[in-house]
């Protein structure tokens, strides 16, 4: 149920000083939480990481009010067809434990009346937003590994149908970017060592082949992508492209784009 006195809007720049500190403190605070040191995840103390995230485009950045006054912030972006991602949440330290979090998502639910598919992710040590999003709906599928901790990762799913925005293997096809498909690990070649073509230096390669019960395709990794896929896992990838090379179908990791290992 939604607290009477919580909305949410649109964030302007003039809204940027003070969604920042509420931002700041809200993650400084996670050292009481699991954290093993000070800080947070990247530009959540930057006036002018806000800035450009409320300037930008491709992300929908909303100020969660209490009574008119900003306490904290949400930003959603968007993984294809009605599949949201919650990109970034906060609530200012001291307007918690208010019921201000659970009210955020549900305004959020209605705001999306399409989505049918919502994921996020946390540190696996946070022993307040774990039991958090779990309380409000959201399942855990799997785990994140580009940090030096892993990620638990999330997802709520609105409706039973199969998300729009994933993708069978069979359905793949050459010039397809934003790809999310799941599929099992069968082989690991390589890793190899290849050298750039724009730059010279050295890179590592390593083939997958990912397969699902529609067919198989030829996953691409590169360097520090290399370690997070382990044989015989299942897998998730989001923002994939893929494109033929040498006549065979081929998927690679966008530059923006997630490996989630998953349950």
């Amino acid at each position: 149920m939604v607290k009477n006195s919580v909305s949410i809007q649109s964030a302007t720049v003039e809204d940027a000083d003070i969604l920042t500190e509420t931002c700041r403190k809200a993650f400084d605070s996670d050292v009481d939480y699991g954290e093993p040191a000070p800080g947070g995840p990247p530009g959540y103390d930057s006036l002018e990481w806000n800035i450009d995230k409320i300037k930008n485009r491709w992300l929908q950045y909303h100020k969660i009010l209490d009574d008119n006054s900003i306490v904290g912030g949400f930003i959603a972006g968007d993984r294809g067809p009605n599949y949201q991602v919650c990109e970034r949440v906060w609530v200012d330290p001291d307007q918690t434990r208010k019921g201000i979090g659970s009210s955020t998502f549900d305004l959020i639910w209605k705001k999306y009346p399409v989505a049918d598919l919502w994921v996020l992710g946390t540190p696996e040590w946070n022993t307040r937003t774990n039991p958090f999003y779990q309380s409000i709906g959201f399942t855990q599928i799997g785990k994140t590994h580009e940090h030096t901790w892993d990620g638990i990762y999330y997802e709520k799913r609105i409706t039973d149908r199969f998300p729009r925005a994933m993708s069978r293997i069979e359905d793949l096809h050459d010039g397809q970017q934003r790809v999310v498909v799941e599929g099992s690990v069968e082989m690991i070649s390589g890793p190899r060592t290849v050298s750039s073509r724009k730059t010279g230096e050295d890179l590592k390669v390593a083939d997958v082949t990912l397969s699902d019960d529609t067919g198989s395709v030829n996953l691409v990794l590169w360097n520090n992508q290399i370690p997070q896929v382990k044989a015989n896992s299942n897998i998730r990838i989001e923002e994939g492209f893929v494109k033929t090379y040498r006549d065979e179908l081929q998927m690679s990791v966008g530059k923006w784009g997630m490996i989630i290992t998953v349950n």
